[in-house]
């Protein structure tokens, strides 16, 4: 059982559940969400998870880099170790840049009912596509692409972009030159408010020399 903070949809916190029973309940809670972002190169990196490990069927689409939950009584710099946790890397709270606060909600199953408070950062990163050891057992790829085309991508203007994959297998990981489409992003990361539009810009004005005002 994994705990978590629940709080009302003004973010005053109520209370702790246990995480599947706040996510069946559709309980508010909060999460923490990241971008990793090579400035120099003008890269972003985006994760494929593994499936089954949903009580819905979640397609293998190219997410966010980094997500997770918040434990009960954790800081919102404590979420830093979901990147380690995730990636493999060892980082501070204080290498990340905050973006802001999403607040969402979405019914994916019957009982599976998200109502979060996510907070969101990007994370930046000097080495390549192989320097990530991701080895979490909910990751099973990486995918890098360039920011000018992931921008392209998330806004419509193309349906396909050149990419660089990581593929995790049983012990080992692979790396082939491929394409990613547009229809293997989250769909609702598209729509609404164009959360991949928003954080592909954000990343833009990172890599721009910007460190205020990134995001929403």
């Amino acid at each position: 059982m994994t705990l978590i903070d629940i709080f009302n949809d003004r973010y005053e916190h109520i209370g702790t559940e246990d995480k599947k029973e706040a996510h069946r309940r559709g309980s508010w809670h909060r999460t923490f969400s990241a971008l990793a972002v090579h400035p120099r190169n003008r890269l972003v990196f985006l994760q494929k998870k593994a499936p089954g490990r949903y009580s819905f069927d979640r397609p293998d689409n190219a997410d966010i880099t980094v997500g997770g939950h918040y434990h009960a009584g954790e800081s919102i710099p404590d979420g830093v170790r979901e990147v380690h946790e995730e990636l493999g890397l060892e980082t501070s709270y204080a290498e990340l840049h905050p973006l802001g606060l999403r607040q969402t909600a979405t019914t994916l199953a019957p009982d599976y009912i998200e109502r979060e408070f996510q907070h969101w950062h990007l994370l930046p990163l000097q080495g390549d596509l192989e320097d990530i050891p991701f080895a979490d057992a909910e990751v099973t790829g990486l995918v890098g692409i360039d920011l000018d085309d992931a921008i392209r991508l998330a806004e419509g203007t193309t349906t396909t972009i050149p990419a660089r994959y990581a593929t995790r297998t049983d012990l080992a990981v692979s790396y082939a030159e491929g394409r990613l489409t547009r229809d293997e992003l989250v769909p609702s990361y598209l729509g609404l408010d164009q959360l991949y539009l928003r954080l592909f810009v954000a990343a833009d004005r990172f890599c721009a020399g910007q460190r205020r005002h990134l995001f929403w």
